[in-house]
């Protein structure tokens, strides 16, 4: 149902959090510029905070009167108001891996070395933001559901492929009953019919969001089926589509990014799961 923007809440979000749900809130009513700055901002926190609103609006591919727009829809007199939230999430973040990813910028070098050095870096705070961020309510309903599911189904293409393929190897090994689903053959939309309500479906889905994923995950959503959703953004597809929805950003080094936080989630989700079935088990 779309929502009138004008009758939302004038209540100005006073931390990131609640930005952040208030945009997730406004997400389907925006128009498309507003919700492309929405897009970036959640992808790009550090940048609203310290960039000027020429480079942020540039970097965006909108307007700098766009940007204010999508500010004073949020609630703010303005973009200034709004970049205050984004640049608390700095306050006492130590400035250490800055410093030492800087000082490997300015060393001028493309070595593997330094190439290295830029991912460890990068990793290293994304690992730090995902323990500050991590929605541990959302975390919670993900083990309980995939502990009581007879089976879980697992679907994550391209980039995501190697989370869900990492999930069926660690969850088999602890005994769990996985089923990991592969677009072969284009027939991946017919495998649903074997997913019933006693069962939980993860997808994990990153920017660009696979279709294919986000349309299985609807149809299984229709179904009665648990989906839950690892992606990186609240304003990504599947998230309306999904029980619970947990939410994962990795470190950008040029225009690639690495796995190792989104593993590191993974992993403990594996861990978590794998440990509550073995005390329902017992029980």
């Amino acid at each position: 149902m779309t929502q009138n923007l004008d009758a939302i809440s004038p209540d100005i979000p006073s931390d990131y959090e609640s930005l952040k749900a208030r945009i997730s809130t406004l997400s389907e009513s925006m128009p498309k510029r507003l919700l492309q700055c929405a897009r970036y901002a959640l992808a790009n926190p550090d940048r609203i905070a310290l960039g000027t609103t020429a480079e942020i609006a540039s970097a965006a591919g909108v307007q700098p009167s766009t940007l204010v727009r999508f500010a004073q829809t949020l609630g703010f007199d303005g973009f200034s108001q709004m970049q205050q939230i984004f640049q608390g999430q700095l306050v006492g973040r130590s400035s250490e891996y800055t410093e030492r990813l800087t000082k490997i910028r300015e060393s001028g070098t493309n070595t593997p070395g330094s190439i290295l050095g830029n991912f460890v870096e990068r990793s290293k705070q994304s690992l730090d933001d995902l323990l500050r961020q991590v929605d541990t309510v959302a975390l919670e309903r993900t083990i309980e559901a995939l502990s009581a599911a007879e089976n879980i189904h697992l679907l994550g293409l391209r980039r995501a492929y190697p989370v869900v393929s990492y999930l069926h190897y660690t969850l088999g090994k602890m005994g769990v009953r996985t089923n990991l689903l592969e677009y072969t053959g284009g027939i991946l939309e017919e495998r649903v019919q074997f997913i019933n309500e006693n069962d939980a479906l993860f997808v994990a889905t990153f920017s660009p969001y696979s279709p294919e994923v986000v349309e299985f995950a609807s149809k299984a959503f229709g179904r009665g089926v648990a989906v839950v959703s690892l992606t990186d953004s609240v304003l990504s597809p599947i998230a309306r589509v999904s029980s619970t929805v947990l939410e994962v950003n990795e470190a950008e080094h040029g225009a690639f990014r690495s796995l190792s936080t989104t593993m590191c989630l993974a992993t403990s989700i594996a861990v978590a799961v794998g440990d509550a079935r073995k005390w329902t088990s017992l029980s």
